[in-house]
């Protein structure tokens, strides 16, 4: 597979940061071309990336690959862009903001992934509930 713009996926990978966080939010990129780079930006990503990729959070085709973008990035802007996003999803795109922020470990998150421990969908309270066992054990 390749973007009409962007190229193949060799040639996506080897796009500098910037340029990978700028093909994010180009209208034009295909989803071929976004997900190619939400992966790349998983190893060359850094804060100037965080932006980009949590604009995705609420796509539900690029949420996944966005989460997994932020998850490496060593800066804690991450955690406040995944805790910022907690409000605004619902369902499966929920679910795995809260796994994401699970396995970053955000101290941060305890107070509202403890009140998502009650949401009416059980699959947003069982991942609230692991994801506050990750953060603090013997909760």
């Amino acid at each position: 597979m390749s973007d009409p713009r962007y190229g193949s996926a060799e040639q996506i990978m080897a796009l500098s940061a910037p340029k990978l966080a700028a093909l994010l939010k180009d209208p034009s990129a295909t989803l071929y071309a976004k997900a190619k780079a939400c992966q790349r930006l998983a190893v060359v990503g850094d804060r100037a990336a965080v932006p980009a990729l949590a604009s995705l959070l609420g796509d539900e085709k690029l949420s996944h690959y966005a989460r997994t973008g932020l998850e490496p990035i060593p800066d804690p802007s991450v955690d406040d862009a995944l805790r910022a996003a907690l409000p605004k999803l619902k369902g499966k795109l929920l679910t795995g903001v809260i796994n994401s922020i699970g396995q970053r470990r955000d101290p941060k998150a305890i107070e509202p992934l403890a009140r998502l421990i009650y949401d009416a969908d059980p699959e947003v309270a069982r991942a609230a509930s692991a994801a506050l066992a990750r953060i603090r054990p013997g909760i």
